[in-house]
């Protein structure tokens, strides 16, 4: 099956380029587009029942789907200016659902201090929803930038998405249900976060698609290597995985991401960061350093597990259970074979 980046790469030399176009393809997570004298931040991203966000709270839905895509933007130390979207309404959602589903967006869209664009609305028997969003930055920060030596910093717990997926995977288990029901995931928005990041950071990645995917992603790019010598795990997908005899390690190498920014800080500023964060009360997680090229190590449970081979993908898989599968044996191999 042909993989994202050669379908992405092979769109990519179809179209006209322009010297507009700023970042390379990969090499930021929104687009810089130089608009007179300015550059600004474009981003666009779909998501469909195949994602396996819950459906059953239409307002948490859609604060989820705004984060999510606005996450892009601020992993670049954006600001939101503009945000619009196209809906593929569901058979099952009525004037009432879609109400509240707005309302859930237009938070979001005002907790970025920005505006609506406007959209498009259709209707099919599955829902569909693209959002676009529109920002700027006084500095712009890409995934390319990171040298060894720097720390690796990130904003937030990781898991939480890979929870919310294994949610909607209908496992028959009356404690999974209740442990599903008292914890219903949030996205993070992540805008002081972002504002920090950016002074200070030298590359800076969402966990969009799971923290490990973020880090191998900032590894080919920079052509470095790195270490994580501990990850910050989402305690209610810890307690997931140890009632269904799971790696803890899942939480980080599912593709179903919790929209973490994940940056690198060159070690000389470290100080400066740790001292801002500490005056504005803001937790911030140092997991690890970037090394030199051929190293990519994750400490769990005082071992070292080497994922320099890592390749699994989930959109290879029509069944996500499937992926899941090799996830783990590939995670239970690793963890025996590295003792």
């Amino acid at each position: 099956m042909n993989t994202e980046r050669e379908i992405v790469l092979r769109i990519t030399r179809s179209m006209p380029p322009t010297a507009k176009h700023i970042n390379e393809v990969f090499h930021s997570d929104s687009e810089i587009i130089e608009i007179g004298d300015k550059r600004c931040l474009f981003t666009i991203d779909s998501y469909s029942d195949e994602d396996h966000f819950r459906t059953d709270d239409p307002y948490l839905l859609g604060k989820n789907l705004a984060a999510c895509t606005i996450s892009d933007i601020l992993a670049c130390g954006g600001t939101v200016s503009f945000f619009a979207h196209s809906i593929t309404v569901s058979e099952n959602w009525d004037v009432e659902y879609m109400g509240k589903l707005s309302d859930g967006i237009s938070d979001v869209i005002k907790s970025c201090q920005g505006f609506f664009a406007g959209g498009d609305l259709g209707f099919s028997s599955h829902w569909n929803f693209t959002g676009v969003a529109f920002g700027e930055a006084k500095r712009i920060v890409t995934r390319k930038g990171a040298r060894p030596g720097d720390l690796v910093y990130l904003s937030g717990p990781v898991g939480a998405g890979n929870f919310e997926a294994a949610s909607q995977f209908g496992i028959q288990n009356p404690e999974l249900g209740k442990l599903f029901d008292y914890h219903r995931v949030e996205f993070p928005l992540r805008i002081a976060e972002s504002k920090l990041m950016c002074r200070y950071a030298s590359a800076c990645i969402d966990t969009s698609d799971g923290l490990l995917n973020a880090l191998m992603m900032l590894s080919e790019i920079n052509a470095i290597g790195f270490t994580v010598t501990s990850v910050p795990y989402y305690p209610p997908g810890v307690t997931l995985t140890h009632l269904l005899g799971l790696p803890v390690e899942l939480l980080m190498a599912g593709e179903c991401g919790e929209y973490e920014l994940l940056f690198t800080v060159p070690p000389e500023q470290e100080q400066d960061l740790k001292r801002e964060a500490q005056h504005h009360q803001m937790k911030l997680y140092q997991i690890g350093r970037i090394t030199e090229p051929g190293n990519a190590m994750v400490m769990s449970e005082n071992q070292g597990i080497d994922v320099r081979d890592f390749d699994l993908s989930a959109r290879n898989y029509k069944d996500h259970r499937e992926y899941v599968a090799l996830l783990t044996e590939y995670l239970m191999k690793k963890k025996q074979s590295d003792r």
